[in-house]
């Protein structure tokens, strides 16, 4: 029989090597994962992360370094995608730089990242403190491209001598020029 025990170290390893395929099977079945890759799931489990809810939020938009959007809103929550932010009970801040600030309120929003659109439902209030005027109406987009201001339904404005109602009003922020498309009737 084999006298030292130097010779049987390579002989272990060589018969190993020998009956591999009789083992060899049932060690690559037992090693293999178990279940797969799901895309479906996958892609469901991130869209799901990076949904929220917040309680008392404030959003600032810049632009060119200059504070010019201030946002508040007593919840917020990601809408259909995460790109898209659900607000209840809106209260807004226009600052423009050497002019009076615009205060907007409304019951609820939405705010588009991608194209930077804001919209504003429910009991939209805009109010110019130191022109004394009020502007009231259902709903109102935002666009931040263009500066402008739009409320396609009907709109009421009131000041410190007229009062004016409205269809369609668009309002340029860069310039403060109104447009109106449908019927308009002023009461000096």
């Amino acid at each position: 029989m084999i006298g030292n025990y130097r010779n049987l170290l390579w002989v272990i390893p060589v018969g190993i090597i020998a009956a591999g395929p009789l083992w060899k099977g049932y060690a690559a079945q037992f090693l293999k994962p178990r279940g797969g890759y799901d895309a479906v799931a996958e892609r469901a489990y991130q869209e799901q992360s990076q949904d929220f809810v917040m309680d008392d939020v404030l959003i600032t938009f810049t632009t060119e370094g200059v504070q010019t959007w201030t946002i508040k809103a007593e919840q917020a929550q990601t809408g259909k995608t995460d790109r898209e932010i659900h607000m209840i009970d809106v209260d807004a801040l226009y600052n423009k730089k050497d002019e009076s600030p615009i205060s907007i309120t409304s019951k609820n929003g939405k705010y588009h990242m991608d194209d930077q659109h804001l919209t504003l439902i429910d009991d939209v209030v805009i109010i110019k403190p130191l022109q004394y005027e009020e502007m009231y109406s259902d709903l109102l987009h935002y666009y931040d491209t263009t500066k402008m201001l739009i409320s396609p339904g009907h709109v009421e404005i009131k000041g410190p001598k007229f009062n004016l109602k409205g269809g369609r009003m668009d309002y340029d922020v860069s310039t403060g020029g109104y447009d109106f498309n449908d019927r308009v009737e002023v009461v000096l």
